[in-house]
């Protein structure tokens, strides 16, 4: 059973084609013709999900996972506008998504027809592309560009750099017709491979500059799981004159690496911020989380390079000097082939030397610090099963995550593109359904609550380990500068806090709950946790006024200590 319109007879097969094998579909009338073609489709995945929101992580999650995208087709009218959120995730996370939306033909948009808006290129800021279909044809000219613009759009989401593409299908009734005969020919066409490469004179002039430079940092944003890359940024990281730091989400966690940060330069006075100013500063990835490191990167006048494949000028620190084209893996292996100058420098030694008493230090306090956000998270973060898979969640989880140190054991997700707090569960469910591996998301209240339609399909499975931080609110607003001056207006409008919790929730999905509220209670919550044959919640309840003042105390502890004696 398929439409009986040619359009969607063969989108379908451009999918086949294009080897894309999973689609979500949010249930309409108008989009039916979809609906009726992917129906037991051979060979591809299709699933319904009720909340256009969530469907949207889930399908983003689906896709962070699988490096290929995934389709996601909605009805007309406000359907369209709730795909927004995570549509802009994935532009900016560079996560391939193919949009679809059905939408009432021309000549009755803004004429009182229900569900209906003006739906072309209704999102065309944060899609690589926006396409609308033709109307229906059965032969000429106008079927040949229909084919020609959908397989553009689908082969656009990968090529390059990936993303989002948007495609709006004006459909006129009816709509559930339906044929036997299925023609899968269709043109699909083929990019060839092609190779980037840094110019002789230019790598010539590149080697000599990371040569002479007695302080170079390497700074790694949000990137995906890359053996090869933690390869040669290890033996780049070797030369005396290199640190290169990065993050949970970088997925580089090397001996050799500072995955903290944060816990190494909050203490640091202006003496030793100008002595970690580098001479040259060599950026990958994106959507760095820290934000003291790019406050004082942004104070000095440090040479700031940046590696990415797309050539995009990302000024983060303002002093943007030179752009490489080309992936950080063939930077870095180009720049080290042939033979290797002797480097003479204290720098690495030095920073090293500073994170080893950080590291020390830390791990003194944690031994007997207060029952807190900053406890609970090193408790969790040091028991989460070895070669699983973690999801973070946004605002204070995040930067609890970077405070420990990374584990090489483990691959780090986190919604980073716009850093929202909308969608963390769901990006969730989409990811550990398509690994089918031990997936931990830790995620805040406020979050959670926010996302609770996550639970409401059938792809979550029992894989996906839920670990909720409740502490009564927007704990991120006890912790940044700002929000704590003004007075009523912080626990209102800021923290926004609150008595819920997860209990009837999980009854309400039939989840397994289990909540925790000192130590002990959440060392017997993550042993049931992880021993548990389906998707449970363990809910850990923090003191809300005593968080701020621990970690602030934690980070006081590491200035007195490490830096007090130069």
């Amino acid at each position: 059973m398929i439409s009986d319109k040619n359009r969607y007879r063969d989108f379908v097969s451009l999918l086949k084609v294009h080897g894309i094998t999973h689609v979500i579909i949010t249930p309409g009338s108008r989009n039916a013709p979809f609906s009726l073609s992917l129906l037991n489709f051979p060979g591809i995945e299709s699933h319904s999900i009720v909340d256009e929101r969530s469907a949207g992580f889930v399908a983003l999650g689906m896709a962070q996972q699988l490096g290929k995208p995934v389709v996601l087709i909605c009805t007309s009218g406000t359907a369209a506008l709730n795909f927004a959120p995570a549509i802009a995730e994935a532009y900016y996370q560079r996560i391939p998504l193919l949009v679809v939306t059905a939408d009432r033909p021309l000549e009755w948009i803004d004429q009182g027809e229900g569900q209906s808006i003006r739906q072309k290129d209704l999102h065309r800021n944060y899609v690589k592309a926006s396409y609308e279909i033709a109307e229906e044809a059965q032969e000429g000219d106008l079927v040949w560009y229909n084919v020609r613009v959908m397989d553009e759009a689908m082969r656009l989401c990968t090529q390059g750099v990936p993303g989002p593409v948007h495609i709006n299908f004006p459909l006129r009734e009816s709509l559930y017709k339906t044929a036997n005969n299925h023609d899968e020919n269709v043109k699909m066409i083929r990019t060839a491979a092609t190779e980037i490469y840094i110019e002789p004179e230019e790598l010539k002039r590149t080697k000599k500059q990371l040569a002479d430079a007695g302080k170079i940092v390497v700074l790694a944003g949000q990137l995906p799981d890359q053996p090869e890359l933690e390869i040669y940024l290890t033996a780049f990281a070797k030369r005396d004159n290199v640190i290169v730091f990065t993050e949970a989400h970088s997925n580089l966690s090397s001996d050799t690496f500072i995955t903290t940060i944060d816990r190494l330069i909050m203490g640091f006075d202006d003496e030793k911020k100008k002595y970690i100013l580098p001479d040259i500063l060599i950026t990958l990835g994106r959507n760095i989380i820290s934000r003291k490191v790019k406050e004082f990167l942004r104070a000095g006048q440090t040479e700031h390079w940046h590696v990415d494949i797309s050539g995009e000028g990302l000024d983060t620190m303002k002093n943007l000097r030179r752009i490489f084209p080309l992936s950080p893996i063939d930077f870095f292996r180009t720049v080290q082939e042939g033979e290797m100058p002797v480097i003479h420098s204290d720098f690495r030694s030095t920073i090293t030397a500073w994170n080893e008493k950080a590291r020390l230090v830390s791990a003194s306090f944690m031994a007997t610090a207060p029952w807190s956000d900053l406890k609970a998270f090193q408790v969790i973060h040091d028991q989460i099963p070895t070669e699983s898979d973690v999801q973070m969640g946004n605002s204070s989880v995040v930067r609890y995550v970077l405070l420990n140190d990374s584990r090489a054991d483990l691959r780090y997700f986190g919604n980073r593109g716009v850093a929202g707090i909308d969608g963390c569960t769901s990006t969730a469910v989409g990811a550990s359904f398509i690994t089918k591996k031990r997936t931990t998301l830790i995620t805040g209240d406020v979050a959670f609550f926010y996302d609770g339609n996550a639970f409401w399909n059938e792809m979550v499975t029992p894989h996906l380990k839920v670990i909720l931080i409740n502490n009564g609110g927007g704990g991120i607003f006890r912790i940044i500068e700002g929000p704590k001056t003004t007075g009523e207006a912080l626990e209102k409008f800021f923290e926004t806090t609150h008595q819920r919790t997860a209990e009837k929730f999980a009854a309400m999905y039939q989840l397994p709950y289990r909540p925790a509220t000192d130590v002990q209670s959440l060392n017997e919550g993550l042993h049931w946790l992880y021993q548990s044959n389906e998707c449970s919640i363990l809910e850990v309840f923090t003191p809300r006024l005593e968080n701020d003042l621990i970690l602030k105390q934690f980070f006081a502890t590491i200035k007195n200590e490490v830096y007090k004696n130069g």
